[in-house]
């Protein structure tokens, strides 16, 4: 089918006026219709679109990919809260298998066992908050269970 088949008389409402123009303008110029420019543009206009969207898909599913694998791991080291009790005995083999980092919150008395290390203590407690007691091993630094603290009444080490 030959392209002068293929044409059609089309009347298109809200073209930019100053377009049409500078459009009619490149037709005279160049010797063409105002249709064959028109074509001309839509054709260029397509093919960018076009190979725009074929070679920009596999950043655009690049981008998805990293955006989930983003939100997993933030939402991995968003803390866990803790709170409302009046006394819990937590453990290191607590603190591993829960395998997050948690905010100790208004509990009355807050016991870490005597196999809680500061290693631990430093990976999976975030903070210790509104507690009237806390009870950590002799081993572990009262300055790195102060850092954690906020508004404790007391903190003792056994």
């Amino acid at each position: 089918m030959s392209s002068d088949s293929k044409r059609k008389d089309i009347t298109i409402r809200g073209i930019n006026s100053d377009l049409y123009d500078r459009a009619a303008e490149v037709a005279r110029r160049t010797g063409k219709t105002i249709g064959d420019v028109i074509n001309e543009s839509l054709k260029l206009f397509l093919d960018l679109t076009e190979g725009l969207r074929t070679s920009l898909q596999p950043i655009v599913n690049g981008a998805r990919q990293a955006g989930k694998v983003i939100e997993t791991s933030l939402s991995s080291l968003a803390p866990v809260m803790i709170t409302g009790l009046n006394e819990l005995e937590v453990s290191k083999e607590d603190l591993e298998q829960f395998g997050k980092r948690v905010i100790f919150s208004d509990i009355k008395r807050l016991y870490f066992t005597d196999d809680v290390d500061s290693d631990t203590l430093e990976k999976y407690v975030a903070m210790i908050r509104d507690c009237e007691e806390v009870r950590v091993p002799k081993g572990i630094s009262k300055l790195l269970v102060l850092s954690k603290c906020r508004d404790i009444g007391k903190l003792i080490k056994e």
